[in-house]
């Protein structure tokens, strides 16, 4: 997981996910230091709600386009504060993309 637990100790952020072409919708809640999602469900209580196709997502994902350029060419709808997805976002660790998995064992040099 991503979630750098201490940088998110004492935030709270509901975001609703609706995906038009899947016809999926999830509550995404970051709360006690937990990121956690239910599927099928919207919160009334949200700071934001989304609404894209599950293809927009994997594009921004994939970075072949950002978030804040598919809300301004209209394949993704938001209603609430945006900035609280943002705000989520900057709570996330990056890891290196390549690191070596198995190292070999290192001895000693005396």
């Amino acid at each position: 997981m991503r979630l750098n637990g201490p940088k998110a100790e004492g935030k709270r952020i509901v975001l609703n996910w609706n995906f038009t072409d899947t016809h999926e919708s999830f509550i995404l809640n970051l709360e006690n230091c937990a990121l956690t999602y239910a599927a099928g469900a919207q919160a009334s209580d949200a700071d934001a709600s989304f609404t894209l196709s599950r293809g927009v997502l994997d594009e921004v994902i994939a970075k072949l386009t950002t978030f804040p350029e598919a809300v301004g060419s209209g394949k993704i709808k938001v209603s609430g504060d945006p900035m609280r997805l943002a705000e989520l976002m900057t709570l996330m660790d990056e890891f290196p993309r390549m690191f070596e998995i198995v190292e070999p064992k290192r001895t000693a040099v005396s």
